[in-house]
């Protein structure tokens, strides 16, 4: 058994079972004891708390993740540092993790595929716009709810790319089926890692295979560096082209040429969304394995400008100058007129273009002084600015000179027309006239609440919650519709509701039960308490009082037991403490030693006053009980003299002290004097059993019985201290 079992984290997580092995850390499932909750604790191992990278690490990792608050993303509740342990504790996740998931499916359909995709880069989009990276996103790093929300975790390698542009050590870090080129290599790396990584993840749903395998670490990295993956096309012929297209550009080997932010990833995923069939030009890959780029974003002029394609493009025009060449000698060749066809209309192409070029500068030379001027310039480039919280209108008017808007309306908790989330993040420098997509709030999403009575419970919760609504049963009486099926719904069937809301469903108890269970009444700590549990289940309430050690006003017992069925209206008497402790019982066993008859005088005393005593006690009765009463501390003492002698006479015997507070008196041990009874001068040798004298008729009455017994001694009762 794991030795952190059962211990308490600065007496307040109670660890209560392994869940996790990681390579630095392992995770238990423990008890919040304040704050009455399950959580997840992170424990350093311990052959790593020596060192002082590892700490660092660690400490990295609470203090990343303390920044981010997102619903895709683990929540981190406290961290705490010792000389003997290094721990953080996170929200507990109660689900499995996407490796899990996708080895029991085997192959996503691409509609969850998608939907898990966007949670994740949502997740992503939040860290970055706080310059934290995650650098090892995989599979195993996701958790996924039975609901279907995805949590990102494991920030455990993330570092400040605002502090530093370098990883730990310079090395690749991150599971080696997930990582990027540029971390393979050991190069500088940004949030484009994730990016890939995600990219990987996507392959990996929709074919059931990781884009590159083999048989070391090694290996497969350097595939990731060198090697072009099979298109998911070819894995898994029912992955939509524009799907395709989209995770082919997130795994481009060159950083530059995939996607630059995760919002870009979820512009054009929610472009597919919209039309699953629509297609990028995104075209990666050739059948002969080599690579073109056709990039909607880039202008041609960009893709002209590139080294590859340029070099690509040459080849092509070398091979076809060498093919016109080749033909030259053989025949006429076909395509003059073509050529001549093409000429004329690049001679109209290029007056219409110098005409255009001549108006734009006009119109840009009146401008020019404003732009320059603007502060929202810098050396020709736009200052990418908030446009969150904003109007399209308000935007246009403020930037529209500078930039094309490009607002696409989304569903959304913001007030509808709000502009709540942009591509290009603010403070980015963009060319003036540059294309800027923004998400518009259509407001949420209104869903027609159906009629759902007299179907089962259970089945409308889950339709119900897979629509995004909150459910929330309540329950009762009903002679019409059956146990555990809907009476209604609150809103009702028929109303346009937000996406999201919570919503109330009416279960039938089935028809009003006469007989009432009754509960427990007592530890209710007042009366008002008490009459409105009554109220609740329909018992008149009586109450009465009684002395108890519960706090004043406290149920201490009940008339009737809980778990007894009675009519409604039945009245229960409810016993309520008056604060008074109660006087309780205890029988005291005194002794009295071997050497010692005679009769005496017995006198009890608590805390100094007499409560009772024995007039003539005989001696030779070694062992006696005196019953006491009480419901406070006490300290008893018993004092001893001759029988009908003086007070002056008394001398202390025996004291000792009773706790009546407790529920069970107790009494601590009997102290008794030594050489009490030396006082009285009375015999102390143990006098011998006698003959009774034989009765005479002068003295005894006929058939009257003689007492011929004598007291005994008991021989075996312990002597005085």
């Amino acid at each position: 058994m794991d030795k952190n079992i059962g211990k308490k984290l600065d007496d307040r997580y109670e660890l209560l079972e392994l869940i996790g092995v990681g390579g630095m850390a392992d995770i238990y499932r423990a008890k919040d004891i304040e704050e009455d909750r399950i959580v997840a604790v992170k424990i350093l191992k311990n052959e790593f708390a020596g060192s002082e990278d590892f700490l660092r690490r660690f400490r990295n990792e609470s203090k990343a993740i303390a920044l981010l608050s997102h619903p895709n993303i683990v929540k981190i509740y406290d961290v705490g540092f010792t000389d003997h342990v290094q721990f953080i504790v996170m929200e507990y996740i109660d689900g499995i993790t996407l490796t899990d998931y996708i080895e029991q499916q085997g192959v996503l359909k691409w509609r969850d595929a998608v939907h898990f995709t966007m949670q994740i880069l949502r997740a992503l989009q939040h860290a970055h716009d706080r310059g934290i990276v995650h650098r090892d996103i995989k599979a195993s790093n996701i958790m996924l709810l039975q609901d279907g929300t995805i949590k990102v975790m494991d920030f455990g390698i993330a570092r400040f790319n605002r502090e530093t542009d370098k990883t730990m050590s310079e090395k690749a870090i991150g599971s080696v089926h997930y990582i990027s080129p540029e971390q393979a290599r050991g190069d500088i790396t940004d949030e484009r890692s994730d990016i890939y990584s995600v990219g990987i993840m996507m392959y990996e749903m929709l074919t059931g295979q990781k884009p590159f395998d083999g048989d070391n670490p090694v290996q497969i990295a350097l595939m990731h560096m060198q090697t072009q993956p099979k298109r998911p096309t070819e894995l898994n012929t029912t992955i939509p082209e524009g799907l395709e297209e989209i995770i082919l550009k997130a795994i481009q080997k060159d950083p530059a040429r995939r996607y630059q932010t995760a919002g870009e990833m979820v512009a054009d995923i929610e472009e597919f969304k919209k039309n699953p069939s629509i297609v990028f030009e995104y075209k990666y890959f050739s059948p002969d394995g080599t690579t073109k780029y056709f990039d909607k974003v880039n202008s041609l002029d960009e893709v002209d400008g590139d080294e590859e394609n340029s070099e690509y493009d040459d080849e092509l025009d070398e091979d076809s100058d060498e093919d016109e060449e080749d033909d030259d000698e053989e025949r006429p060749s076909p395509v003059l007129p073509i050529l001549f066809g093409v000429a004329s209309a690049l001679v109209i192409g290029i007056v219409i273009l110098v005409v255009t070029l001549i108006v734009s500068t006009f119109n840009k030379d009146k401008n020019t002084s404003s732009i320059i001027d603007s502060p929202y310039v810098r050396d020709g480039y736009f200052i990418m600015q908030d446009f969150v919280g904003l109007t399209v209108d308000d935007a246009k008017e403020k930037y529209g000179e500078y930039v094309e808007i490009i607002a696409i309306p989304t569903y959304n908790e913001a007030d509808k027309g709000i502009i709540f989330e942009q591509v290009e993040n603010e403070g980015r420098q963009i060319k003036i006239g540059s294309q800027v997509t923004v998400y518009v709030s259509e407001g949420l999403k209104q869903i027609e609440m159906e009629n759902y009575k007299n179907q089962p419970y259970t089945l409308v919760k889950q339709q119900l919650e897979k629509k995004g609504f909150k459910v929330t049963p309540r329950y009762e009486e009903s002679d019409e519709i059956s146990k555990d099926s809907v009476i209604d719904t609150e809103p009702t069937s028929g109303s346009m509701i937000p996406e999201g809301s919570s919503v109330t469903v009416i279960v039938s108890q089935g028809p009003p039960n006469t007989k009432i269970k009754v509960i427990e009444f007592v530890g209710l700590d007042s009366k008002y308490r008490a009459t409105q549990r009554c109220e609740e289940l329909g018992l008149i309430p009586e109450f009465k009082e009684m002395d108890s050690t519960e706090k004043e006003g406290t149920v201490v017992k009940q008339s009737i037991p809980v778990g007894d069925y009675v009519e409604k209206g039945t009245v229960i008497t409810l016993y309520l403490s008056n604060g008074k402790v109660p006087e309780t019982s205890v029988d005291v066993e005194f002794e009295i030693p071997n050497n010692v008859s005679g009769n005496y005088k017995f006198e009890y005393y608590f805390d100094g006053a007499i409560v009772k005593e024995d007039a003539k006690r005989d001696a030779s009765i070694k062992k006696f009980k005196v019953s006491f009463s009480g419901n406070k501390k006490v300290k008893l003492t018993v004092k001893v003299n001759i029988a009908g002698g003086k007070d002056s006479d008394s001398v202390l015997y025996a004291s000792a002290e009773i706790d009546f507070t407790k529920e069970k008196p107790v009494v601590s041990s009997i102290k008794y004097e030594k050489n009490a009874f030396d006082k009285f001068k009375v015999n102390t040798t143990t006098p011998a059993v006698t003959e009774a004298p034989k009765p005479t008729e002068a003295t005894t009455p006929k058939n009257e019985p003689v007492d011929t017994t004598t007291a005994e001694i008991d021989t075996q009762a312990p002597l005085m201290e």
